[in-house]
């Protein structure tokens, strides 16, 4: 594998397909922008019309961190993305560029250069081909392409994740792991928790992988590799902390919001139409009732008998805390097993094809019932290959990892493209033969 590498032939074919899969990705999403219709171009994203342009703006503007015109502190969300816009945004106002034609060039540029790396990734353990095959999955998306026409923060997230990945496995060919690449693997994922605070915990999944994977090496270098990655993490979140506990006075991690509360909350009434812009979609009548009642007790506890004296401010039960909201509902589905059954399976299902509005649903389950079935047949093989289990097992951690947020919180399927991109990592495998092996 090394004499490959580093053959002079192979790593000019190895910058051709680099530089092919990049203008190709680039041509891809572009001719979607211009040829896409206005019912996609248009979608609603309260987050980016209510927090990332303005926020990005007043920095790019010299305002500093800050909310709209009152000068309120921008302390709701960690601060990566938008610092990314306002970068952005200052080059774009420099070159002529209007807000929204930036914001394609970067997505665009973004999602291209995670195309590259699932190709870098995949071409490790599958060669030149296989490596097409994944960075031509994820171009080719529909699930990809919804993220092009709007500054979502998952676009620049997806390029830190995919990047950690790289380093991580090419580390991981090497005797020992090395301290200093483990501690630039963490400092990409503290970028990437800066951008999305989903990442919070995604040290354990490459902590848990270097471990397993690295059994033969000294527990000395496995315990200094895991650290490098949580001290690398820590040394980016680090000043944000600072920054926070300077403005706040007090301790919080990552922001000083209720978006977590109302995520939790969210969770649970997921299935109803809570929102205008959402449709109904079928639900067994106990699970639409106990959404129901989740919804009246956390939005309309005063018009119910003895409502503010169980759930109002002070409360025993004080709907604002996240943890009686917890309480609440597990003391409901406690009391029926099958209810508590039939609703975590519909949160594990739907992780897969929900979306926030409620449509599409069925076309996005037919999508995902064949990237399942592609990219279950490669873990199969990914498996069986001695030379590719680590890919196999790093996969299945983040998998589990983003899963397991889209079901303790909203089951979207948008939450879930992260795992998905590490998913087409294992697609070449359903179509490699033993001729292929090595290679």
């Amino acid at each position: 594998m090394v004499d490959r590498i580093s053959s002079p032939v192979f790593l000019k074919r190895q910058r051709t397909a680099v530089l092919g899969v990049f203008l190709t990705s680039v041509t891809i999403f572009a001719t979607f922008l211009l040829m896409a219709p206005e019912s996609i171009m248009n979608k609603p994203c309260s987050d980016c019309a209510g927090w990332y342009y303005p926020v990005a703006e007043n920095l790019a503007a010299g305002k500093g961190l800050v909310v709209g015109d009152n000068d309120r502190p921008a302390l709701d969300r960690p601060p990566g993305h938008v610092l990314l816009l306002s970068g952005a945004f200052t080059i774009g106002r420099a070159v002529g560029l209007e807000k929204v034609a930036v914001v394609y060039v970067l997505n665009v540029l973004l999602l291209s250069f995670a195309a590259c790396l699932l190709f870098r990734i995949s071409e490790l353990f599958w060669g030149v081909k296989g490596g097409l095959v994944s960075a031509g999955l994820w171009s080719t998306s529909p699930f990809v392409l919804w993220f092009l026409n709007q500054p979502f923060s998952e676009v620049p997230f997806f390029v830190c994740i995919f990047s950690a990945a790289w380093l991580f496995v090419r580390e991981q060919q090497g005797q020992e792991p090395g301290y200093k690449k483990m501690f630039i693997v963490g400092t990409v994922l503290g970028i990437a928790i800066l951008i999305r605070p989903i990442g919070i915990a995604l040290v354990i999944p490459f902590v848990i992988c270097l471990g397993l994977m690295r059994r033969r090496v000294a527990c000395k270098s496995l315990v200094i590799g895991s650290i490098a990655i949580v001290c690398g993490a820590w040394v980016v979140l680090a000043p944000w902390q600072a920054y926070l506990f300077n403005k706040t006075g007090s301790f919080v991690f990552l922001s000083d919001s209720v978006h977590g509360h109302r995520s939790v909350v969210e969770g649970l009434i997921f299935g109803i139409r809570s929102e205008e812009y959402k449709v109904d979609i079928p639900l067994s009548p106990d699970i639409r009732q106990f959404m129901e009642e989740m919804h009246s007790t956390v939005f309309s506890y005063e018009q119910t008998s003895g409502g503010v004296d169980l759930y109002g401010p002070g409360a025993p039960l004080d709907i604002r805390e996240t943890t009686n909201v917890l309480k609440i509902a597990a003391t409901r589905l406690g009391e029926n097993v099958t209810l508590a059954l039939r609703f975590f399976w519909l949160k594990v299902s739907r992780s897969w094809y929900g979306t926030d509005s409620h449509r599409n649903e069925r076309l996005a389950g037919y999508l995902q019932i064949f990237y399942l079935t592609v990219c279950g047949l490669g873990l199969i093989e990914t498996m069986r290959r001695p030379q590719t289990r680590m890919l196999a097992l790093l996969v299945s951690l983040m998998v589990l990892y983003f899963w397991a947020f889209s079901v303790a919180f909203t089951p979207l399927v948008r939450y879930m493209i992260p795992a998905l991109g590490f998913l087409f990592l294992l697609a070449p495998g359903a179509f490699a033969s033993e001729k292929t092996r090595g290679q």
